[in-house]
């Protein structure tokens, strides 16, 4: 799944309980991510994130808390260092895979 390419805001929740969902792509516009947005996609492989926007104060507390265990993250070249480090801050599990 495709996220539209003006969204530059994902809201509380917005992808909870999608139970068939198995890739998402956040655009590079995407300035900033609520709480609980992935919560409960068990079947979700892949989330792609193309924005080098996101910062402390733009992820939500709990952003990556619920995200399964076998999903992979892939980040823009240069954001791996720092997206790892702030995304397992936000509740990303160690045993997530970022590259």
């Amino acid at each position: 799944m495709n996220v539209g390419k003006n969204v530059k805001k994902v809201g509380d929740g917005a992808f909870s309980g999608c139970t068939s969902m198995k890739t998402v792509t956040l655009p590079a516009n995407t300035n900033r991510l609520g709480k609980q947005v992935f919560k409960g996609t068990k079947k979700l492989k892949t989330i792609t994130i193309k924005s080098k926007k996101l910062t402390n104060k733009t992820i939500a507390k709990n952003a990556f808390k619920g995200v399964s265990d076998k999903v992979t993250i892939k980040v823009p070249k240069g954001k791996k260092k720092a997206y790892t480090k702030l995304f397992r801050k936000k509740g990303l599990s160690k045993k997530v895979r970022i590259k």
